[in-house]
């Protein structure tokens, strides 16, 4: 069996190094990892140090951080010069284009990944390719069609937490690309690990993303004293390292000694607020002629109540596990797997 992400979100919500990272990871954890890219609009020179296994890719001479890359196939400059399209029209018309010729994705795949293989597809960051248009729905068919269980990871950059009104776009956009996709889908706040910041005195403080004096996004008491929280620990940059096997992240209070830790759990509360939280938050920060729209679109939320974000520091193993079992319950990954028997059961 063959598993795979199809990893979707605005621009810049770190879709392609999510995808590096988590490849680390499972490749660290004994998977065969692969990364495929669907953005013909990505920049040529994305590579990563340690690539250099990597096999070249055909449109350039440098090591590739993708396995499968759409840019050997659909070249966007060329798109742009033929068709005389701006650069968001062009990358729709490149989407399109794959779409027609999506057998060529499907003997891609079947040609290169065998099978226990795990595929991360890399998508554009342009809204409506996995909102309203077939592009990325397109994949999840042909997915499906070579029987390989599959998984969508809407990812959210972690800014959009600072304004209620960014915050309410970008769960519309989750539960949008929920319902147009069909598909297992988790969403995840990303760049958490951006939070934090050094100090003089070589600690890690939670960077005041949110004006603390403001009311922007409704804080409350305990919310303001999180955002004071210090890390008492170093990090280490590794997480890799053999033998670690807790957080590198201790959540402790403004006093290092006896301070209160904020657990996984509590950050996810934090950082997924309820209905009647986010509509105060709405109302407070827009003005009164908006709160009919701002009650219409929390109901929305509440109704479907699919819309809950996790927390993914990519800093943090113990984060990028989380990522992991989340999507290998929506996977049902191993399930159809043979046990594994190293002695002989009719042995006497």
């Amino acid at each position: 069996m063959r598993y795979a992400q199809i990893v979707v979100g605005p621009a810049g919500s770190g879709k392609t190094t999510y995808c590096k990272a988590l490849q680390d990871y499972l490749t660290a954890c004994r998977r065969r990892c692969h990364i495929i890219n669907l953005d013909p609009a990505t920049e040529e020179d994305v590579h990563f140090e340690g690539d250099k296994g990597k096999q070249k890719s055909s449109h350039k001479e440098e090591y590739s951080a993708f396995d499968t890359d759409i840019r050997d196939f659909v070249d966007i400059g060329t798109v742009i010069e033929e068709d005389e399209l701006g650069p968001n029209a062009a990358l729709v018309r490149s989407a399109e284009i794959l779409t027609d010729n999506i057998e060529w994705l499907a003997d891609q795949i079947e040609e290169t990944y065998s099978d226990e293989s795990y595929l991360l597809f890399d998508t554009p960051g342009q809204v409506e390719l996995f909102v309203h248009l077939s592009y990325v729905k397109s994949i999840s068919q042909l997915l499906n069609r070579l029987n390989i269980n599959a998984v969508a990871v809407f990812l959210l950059d972690v800014s959009f937490m600072t304004d209620p009104t960014k915050l309410i776009a970008g769960s519309m956009a989750g539960l949008a690309a929920m319902a147009n996709l069909q598909m297992p889908h988790i969403n995840v706040l990303t760049k958490c690990d951006l939070l934090y910041e050094t100090s003089a005195d070589g600690n890690f403080r939670l960077r005041p993303f949110v004006d603390i004096t403001s009311s922007t996004f409704g804080l409350s008491a305990e919310d303001l004293a999180f955002q004071k929280k210090i890390f008492a620990k170093n990090v280490h940059h590794n997480v890799l390292d053999e033998g670690n096997d807790e957080s590198q992240y201790e959540y402790l209070g403004e006093e290092c000694d006896g301070g209160t830790t904020v657990d996984y759990d509590t950050l996810c509360g934090m950082i997924n607020r309820g209905p009647d939280e986010l509509l105060g938050s709405l109302d407070s920060h827009l003005p009164p002629k908006y709160k009919g729209l701002n009650s219409a679109f929390v109901s929305l939320l509440e109704d479907f109540n699919l819309v809950t974000f996790i927390p993914l520091n990519i800093n943090d193993e113990a984060s990028l596990e989380q990522i992991v079992v989340a999507t290998d319950m929506s996977l049902q990954y191993g399930e159809d797997a043979e046990p594994r028997t190293n002695f002989d059961m009719f042995a006497d």
